[in-house]
């Protein structure tokens, strides 16, 4: 039997290198989720100008649909600046902190998954964050560890405890373990540990949902509140709304919205490049692709 999905969050994940403006226009036109997380937002030396964040991220701001931003950094000063200022933009009524991210790159700067190696720095970070925007604005993003998944059960305790955060978006993988392939058993055992140790502060699942039935069996299993689902959306456009409502097969699915992205200006190597994340290297559409 399935949850009543009405009462679950259901979030696209956030996609870097993905989400696009015309990614976001043609989801947003085809109405194919209800809210939205950006990728996020590096914050490093200086604030960019709102200008600049604003056209950054104009496709969501167009769909006029909830919209939290996800910012990346280390120092509590641009981030709170950042998010006050973004805060005041239409339809966003979100801030998140990446603590996820595995980029060697990222981590190396002691930002992204690096901050799961300075929780002092996590905590002080999110309460401030949190202080600046109101608890009920701010989320964490992160995963179940650095090296192992053993250190959730000190951090997310010291997180949750603090106050800071509204919600938390939990990617069960740690961040030493990237985005290699495990079971879905792990997967489910550690979410399930996860929402025990959030003591109540209301936990997203995120990784390798694949189907209403799959989101069906690791809510009942976990308890979780959400949950948050990336690439295998784009295996299947409508995935988001077969939670909640009719939506076509598979296939016409992916039809409807590889015309919808170009209509949006998709073309030339972005159009072989999601082809071959809608249908793969086999099908026929990718073959042709890449023969013009």
């Amino acid at each position: 039997m399935f949850p009543d999905f009405a009462a679950i969050e259901i979030w696209p994940g956030p996609m870097e290198g993905i989400g696009s403006n015309g990614f976001v226009k043609a989801a947003g036109q085809l109405q194919l989720t209800d809210c939205w997380m950006t990728p996020f937002i590096r914050l490093s030396q200086e604030l960019p100008s709102l200008n600049k964040i604003k056209k950054s991220i104009a496709g969501y701001l167009d769909t006029n649909l909830p919209l939290t931003i996800q910012l990346m950094g280390n120092d509590s000063d641009l981030l709170c600046r950042a998010a006050e200022m973004l805060l005041e933009l239409p339809s966003v009524n979100g801030i998140n902190l990446n603590s996820g991210c595995p980029s060697a790159r990222v981590v190396k700067h002691n930002s992204g998954g690096g901050l799961l190696k300075n929780i002092p720095l996590l905590i002080s970070l999110s309460k401030k964050l949190s202080a600046c925007t109101g608890r009920e604005n701010f989320s964490v993003k992160i995963r179940s560890g650095f090296d192992s998944p053993e250190d959730m059960k000190f951090f997310l305790p010291e997180l949750t405890s603090s106050d800071a955060a509204g919600k938390i978006f939990f990617h069960y993988r740690t961040v030493s373990e990237s985005y290699i392939s495990l079971p879905k058993t792990v997967r489910n055992a550690r979410i399930a540990e996860a929402v025990k140790l959030c003591g109540g502060v209301p936990l997203i699942a995120n990784g390798d949902i694949d189907s209403v039935e799959d989101a069906a069996e690791l809510i009942a299993e976990t308890g979780c509140s959400g949950i948050m689902i990336a690439r295998p959306w784009l295996r299947d456009p409508y995935l988001l709304k077969r939670f909640t409502g009719q939506a076509p097969d598979a296939e016409s699915g992916r039809s409807a919205f590889f015309t919808a992205l170009e209509k949006n200006g998709l073309s030339g190597n972005s159009a072989i490049e999601m082809t071959k994340m809608l249908w793969g290297t086999e099908h026929p559409r990718f073959k042709e692709l890449c023969r013009k």
